[in-house]
């Protein structure tokens, strides 16, 4: 297989792989613990942090069960404020009654969860953020996008190397090689020749 049809196939490969990377991060929870049974009811306050500075609303789960420690039933309440003191969510009910969580969307900021049950019951809350998942069409494109700048990139350079390593090629066979050390014929004693009228035996001028 040459290496023109291996890019067509590793190219799209890539581009699914790295995609499916994006979708596995950006749908993955990062859980903040409200409270537990382990420790008493009250009111508590945390604060959530945007995907570099942004306050686009991040998917959310609140997710709560509650549990009677010396009582079978009992009312059992919670709400949450924003940093205004607003309400954002609430659920009221009893102990015995379930899906009593809530799922929706907060902003970047802070808020307030409050929980009030009757005596003998516990609680286990726990709030599960996504804030990647906000941006989820645009990692898709920008990932993408991104793969495809290199792929373009990585054939524009490959073409030019071939073409400037087949120019030096054909530059380097069409020039003469250079010997290094060249003889000097002028001026070598052994190179000059003599003529009759310069030989030092020749007969005088005056008895030719």
């Amino acid at each position: 297989m040459d290496r023109k049809k291996l890019n067509m196939i590793l190219w799209p490969v890539a581009l699914l792989l790295i995609n499916s990377i994006w979708f596995g991060i950006s749908d993955n929870a990062a859980p903040h613990e409200i409270n537990d049974f382990d420790h008493a009811i009250e009111d508590r306050t945390i604060t959530l942090a945007g995907v570099l500075g942004q306050n686009k609303p991040m998917p959310s789960v609140f997710e709560v069960e509650f549990r009677g420690l010396s009582v079978d039933e009992g009312q059992v309440e919670w709400k949450i404020f924003d940093d205004r003191d607003l309400l954002i969510a609430q659920w009221a009910g009893e102990l015995n009654d379930t899906n009593s969580g809530w799922k929706g969307e907060l902003v970047p900021g802070t808020y307030r969860f409050q929980t009030t049950v009757d005596s003998g019951i516990i609680t286990e809350q726990t709030l599960l953020i996504q804030p990647f998942a906000a941006y989820g069409i645009e990692g898709h494109i920008t990932l993408s996008f991104l793969l495809i700048a290199v792929a373009v990139g990585e054939t524009f350079a490959r073409k030019k190397g071939s073409e400037y390593l087949a120019k030096k090629n054909i530059e380097s066979t069409e020039s003469p090689a250079k010997v290094p050390f060249s003889r000097v014929k002028t001026g070598m004693p052994e190179d000059d020749s003599v003529t009759n009228d310069d030989d030092p035996w020749r007969t005088p001028k005056g008895l030719q």
